[in-house]
């Protein structure tokens, strides 16, 4: 005997609110209770300690090849608050944002809604941790709900993708993808020709924004040359499947084993074979298949030519350009512009619609459970031991004390949340941000920080050392008392506070 749900159970389900305020207040309890890593803080920091505007222009330039876009926002935040969590509110305004078109704008089933809201991205990635990955995310999920505004104008899609392009790299190849099937779509098409001032307009304008995108993703001249001489340019079958598994990455939230051959054909197949029946899904919608294999294919090409992270918030771009594509493909009648060349296909493609179906929902479901997964993990963790610390420094009236902190891509968080800069061995200078490309720090060990640290206790009687790392190694000559360790953290950044005075 089956029992029917109460109409008000009914009711919050199918209401497009219920979603969005269930996941503004979690979403706003795991904001602040995020404790940012430096990734998130590096941001924050060369907004609030560059010395002018030509030298934060600079340090974007040098910030692991990201555009302006986010670190605009951030000083724009720094300079109306000047606190890092007005940098957390607003990425929090920036996930419901993406919430929000999800709910009032796309054309997915209400249970496909539920289970992409509580996903990967929206719910944790891109909610709670701060970088420029949720703006980029509400940008693109803007441009495909205002993809029919070009049937009247090209500029206003043309701004949107200008900006997506300087959100972040992989942004950039979407918003590449993007602009091509608008150009194949109005090549084609002579309806849509309708002012060539506007396409001539719109056309300069994506020119200009992507050629900003890449002067700061591509590397200033004085390292440019390792920068780019680090491409994989032949065939290796290890290295394509490990490509094609971050596919099965970006859909199934696990990346493969990339030394096991087993995992990375098991995997991979399943990611083929993902795409496959998603292809057949958008036969009969081609520019919507276009922005999918142009999509998807660009992303493949630069991660297998240049960048394959682990992380699998990099590969989530995978699944957001299948969003994308089902999206727009909403947007266009069925076509038989490619189906009536290959009727094959289109047998294939009508007997396929259950296959994918399947897919998609089996790709939503790993997204929902490693959304709600993390987020959980994320507030019984701290994902960086760096707030814990500032908090305890404060408490203890550590604020005038000679700091002397090691390493310093670690300690950005703990400058950010103590707001005062640290003496850094890698640089042998004062500082907080790190810039991984600019060659004015080199990686030191542990007896290399003692060494400096041996030459400052000549200016500084007293030092309080903070390093990343315990200390091991014996320390002829000084006093050192630990003070207070900091290990409880989900990212690689603890801490371990000591006093160092010259032995007597």
């Amino acid at each position: 005997m089956t029992y029917p749900l109460p109409r008000w159970l009914v009711t919050l389900y199918k209401s497009p609110w219920t979603a969005v305020i269930i996941v503004a207040i979690l979403g706003l309890i795991g904001t602040l209770n995020h404790s940012m890593w430096r990734d998130e803080m590096n941001v924050w920091l060369i907004a609030r300690d560059s010395p002018s505007w030509s030298a934060f222009v600079e340090n974007i330039h040098y910030d692991r090849a990201h555009p302006g876009l986010w670190h605009l926002l951030v000083a724009m935040l720094y300079q109306l608050f000047g606190h890092p969590v007005a940098m957390q509110i607003f990425h929090w305004l920036l996930a419901m944002g993406s919430v929000l078109l999800i709910w009032r704008c796309s054309p997915f089933r209400q249970w496909q809604k539920w289970l992409m809201t509580f996903g990967y991205l929206p719910f944790y990635e891109h909610l709670l941790i701060a970088r420029n990955y949720a703006v980029a995310m509400l940008l693109l999920f803007a441009i495909c709900a205002l993809w029919p505004q070009r049937q009247r104008a090209y500029w206003p899609l043309a701004g949107l993708l200008v900006l997506l392009a300087n959100s972040n790299v992989y942004a950039l190849l979407i918003a590449i993808a993007l602009a091509i099937t608008l150009g194949l779509e109005l090549l084609f098409d002579a309806k849509l020709r309708h002012s060539w001032l506007d396409i001539a307009f719109s056309a300069a304008l994506i020119i200009g924004g992507y050629a900003m995108a890449l002067y700061f993703i591509l590397p200033p001249s004085d390292v440019a040359g390792q920068a780019l001489e680090s491409y994989v340019t032949g065939l290796d079958m290890r290295h394509l499947l490990r490509t094609i598994g971050r596919v099965f990455g970006g859909y199934y939230v696990i990346i493969p084993n990339g030394s096991r051959y087993l995992d990375l054909i098991v995997c991979g197949a399943i990611a083929l074979a993902s795409c496959y029946v998603a292809i057949l899904k958008l036969v009969k919608k081609p520019y919507a298949l276009v922005f999918y294999l142009l999509g998807n294919g660009i992303i493949l090409v630069f991660t297998y030519a240049k960048f394959m992270p682990s992380a699998v918030r990099h590969y989530g771009n995978i699944y957001l350009v299948l969003i994308a594509a089902l999206w727009l493909a909403h947007h266009y009648a069925p076509s038989p512009a490619i189906t009536q060349y290959l009727p094959a296909l289109e047998r294939r493609a009508l007997s396929s619609q259950r296959w994918f179906s399947w897919a998609f929902g089996l790709i939503l479901t790993a997204h929902f459970l490693g959304g709600i997964f993390l987020f959980t993990m994320d507030l019984s963790i701290p994902y960086s031991a760096s707030r814990a610390t500032a908090a305890y420094m404060r408490q203890a009236n550590l604020q005038d004390e000679f700091i002397v902190a090691s390493r310093d891509a670690q300690m950005a968080s703990l400058s950010g949340y103590f707001n005062r800069p640290f003496y850094f061995p890698e640089r042998q200078a004062i500082g907080s941000y790190t810039l991984f490309f600019k060659g004015v720090r080199n990686e030191v060990n542990e007896p290399e920080v003692i060494r400096q640290v041996t030459q400052l206790l000549t200016e500084h009687p007293k030092i309080l050392m903070v390093l990343s790392k315990e200390l091991r190694e014996p320390t002829d000559g000084l006093t050192i008392e630990p003070i207070k360790s900091f290990t409880k953290a989900w990212q690689n950044e603890e801490y371990y506070l000591y006093w160092v005075t010259a032995a007597p």
